[in-house]
């Protein structure tokens, strides 16, 4: 933990296998793909086809809420079944959604591409995580495995709007074509990742035990579920700026709209990139009380600048969007660090696929910021999500005073 960033993180991931480097390339590849589509989506739908903003909301929120709803399923059927098979399934019907959004733009197509790509996403965000995650010889190399992911990951999100912001401003539909390219890339990767999973000696050969054993793990761990529960919460405020933050700018008829987007995404990005790198030993030494009261502090700063920024000064948004990126560096990795170490041996999948149900906080965001935003304007609604990060802090901070790095509780008993 003492060495500097660059040269710890360079040489540990010069270590990883073959295989893994593939597969982070081929998931960094298609979120720069999901990044130059989705953070215009709903200027696309509301300015191509007259959208309007709660349709837009409610259909995000529907296909969040089926990717969260079916992600669990995954997880299991993943840990008992082939998860290649179905890892390929969710890239080729990735694939196909995009190819539908390319070749017949429109309301419908749009509305059908949004569910299917929610299915494809319940099933490929739990089992890459664990394809990923088996590929690696060791703990200390999964540990590893956690952030370099969440950093490459970032990458793709300081990338894609950039490229994207091009065929935004130009309603061109050509990205699509890229998209379907990459996730065919995805494919190629998974099936070189899944032969060397095969081949890992490290990798503990514990089958899958029963269902019922499975789910009397998960219910007897009650750090386990209080962890779903405080995350839920962090992720429904966080959520609010992404489409609700969308939808505030389109109601203050913010010129270059597009542009602006680009930035935000880019910022978080770039803060991310910058601040994660090096602050990366400290991060994983953090207490995990105290990491999650400093994220809830700067979310409220975060929101506080968005709801105060009623002149839609450029500035001030790319300001809130670096106070929301530091609560994103200092918290988002510490849960799935602490899922992967809670998941006794044969459950990884179930575990990792159970809690992202806390990503339903996500689901409902579109839909409660463009009601709220709708009825009572976008100041109504970020200054209410500020003000509700301080029992959303207290919360997260009695949850998790039992739980210190490297002192987390074993699975309650049966």
């Amino acid at each position: 933990m003492s060495q500097r960033p660059n040269s710890g993180t360079l040489a540990s991931l010069r270590a990883l296998p073959h295989p893994t480097r593939w597969l982070l390339l081929g998931i960094g590849l298609a979120r720069v793909a999901s990044f130059m589509i989705w953070p215009f989506i709903a200027v696309a739908m509301n300015k191509r086809f007259g959208t309007p903003i709660t349709e837009i909301g409610a259909q995000l929120a529907l296909g969040a809420l089926i990717s969260i709803a079916l992600s669990p399923l995954s997880g299991l059927l993943g840990d008992r079944f082939n998860s290649r098979n179905l890892m390929l399934f969710g890239c080729a019907l990735c694939a196909s959604c995009y190819l539908l959004m390319g070749l017949l733009p429109g309301q419908t197509s749009y509305f059908v591409a949004i569910i299917g790509m929610a299915l494809s996403q319940s099933i490929l965000e739990p089992l890459l995580r664990m394809l990923l995650s088996d590929t690696a010889v060791d703990d200390a190399q999964r540990t590893f495995l956690f952030h370099i992911r969440y950093y490459v990951v970032n990458c793709a999100a300081a990338i894609g709007p950039l490229i994207g912001l091009w065929f935004a401003n130009h309603q061109s539909d050509g990205v699509f074509g890229i998209a379907v390219c990459v996730y065919a890339v995805l494919t190629l990767t998974i099936i070189n990742a899944a032969r060397a999973r095969l081949r890992n000696p490290h990798l503990s050969k514990t089958a899958s035990p029963p269902l019922r054993e499975i789910f009397h793990a998960i219910l007897g761990s009650k750090l386990f579920l209080s962890i779903i529960v405080a995350n839920f919460f962090l992720v429904l405020v966080y959520a609010q700026i992404d489409e609700p933050l969308t939808f505030y700018l389109l109601q203050l008829s913010v010129d270059d709209i597009n542009h602006i987007i680009a930035m935000m995404s880019f910022t978080n990005a770039a803060v991310v990139l910058v601040v994660h790198l090096f602050l990366m030993s400290w991060l994983i030494a953090l207490a995990d009380k105290t990491a999650y009261l400093m994220a809830l502090g700067c979310l409220m700063v975060a929101h506080a600048l968005i709801a105060l920024n009623t002149g839609a000064w450029w500035a001030g948004w790319l300001f809130a969007v670096v106070f929301a990126t530091f609560a994103e560096i200092i918290v988002m990795p510490l849960f799935g660090t602490l899922i992967d170490r809670l998941a006794p041996p044969g459950m990884r999948g179930s575990f990792i696929g159970i809690s992202m149900l806390a990503g339903f906080g996500s689901a409902l965001a579109p839909l409660l910021g463009a009601v709220v935003i709708a009825h009572f304007g976008g100041a109504v609604l970020f200054w209410g999500l500020a003000l509700a990060c301080i029992p959303i802090g207290l919360l997260g901070y009695r949850v998790l005073r039992v739980s210190q790095p490297g002192v987390v509780p074993a699975t309650s008993p049966v």
